[in-house]
């Protein structure tokens, strides 16, 4: 194991050639302090993916300004002092985004219970017309007009056909839309649940 005073001079040593375009002076200070100010980061910001955008971000900052840095004893403290102010900067524009989001959703009409009942609506609608349409003719007819909102002796008088033999085909009609729906009304439910 290397002493603090070893560490600062090899740190020393990869700076300069960072300073002169070395990738693998950089990758080496990477390698060196990645883990370490992963972890500082981690402890601060409690989410993995910011911490590794502060780290991207810290190293993204050291490779481009890598000319213009004049660090003459503590890397290690650098690095730390620059992830200090990135968690910060990061923070900062997290509880700005925050407070801007918030804004927003103040500023529109809660969620549209209107819209979100057509749809609804609209869907199950949609899934009738299409298990009706698999029915057989008769039956399709008397469907349709039971959903155009005539009753049973109406659909008799205009069909020409016995009120026994319409509540036949409602019945049956009823019951094959039944087995059709009950698939679509499974998976209605769960998207509702999931959704809502």
């Amino acid at each position: 194991m290397t002493s603090p005073k070893e560490d600062t001079v090899e740190d020393l040593e990869l700076l300069e050639r960072l300073r002169k375009g070395d990738r693998a002076a950089f990758e080496a200070i990477y390698g060196r302090y990645h883990a370490r100010l992963y972890t500082l980061a981690l402890r601060y910001l409690k989410n993995r993916a910011d911490a590794e955008d502060a780290l991207q971000q810290l190293f993204v900052k050291l490779w481009t300004a890598r000319e213009a840095l004049f660090i003459t004893r503590n890397l290690a403290g650098y690095l730390y002092g620059m992830l200090k102010h990135q968690v910060l900067n990061q923070i900062r524009n997290n509880v700005n985004a925050l407070q801007h989001n918030y804004r927003i959703v103040q500023k529109h009409p809660p969620y549209d219970d209107d819209l979100y009942t057509w749809a609804e609506r609209h869907h199950r609608s949609e899934l009738l017309q299409q298990a009706i349409a698999t029915l057989p003719p008769q039956q399709k007819t008397v469907a349709t007009m039971r959903c155009e909102g005539y009753t049973n002796q109406e659909i008799a008088a205009r069909l020409n056909l016995s009120i026994h033999t319409v509540n036949t085909h409602y019945r049956e009609c009823l019951k094959r839309l039944k087995e059709l729906l009950a698939g679509a009304a499974k998976l209605l439910i769960t998207l509702l649940i999931l959704f809502r």
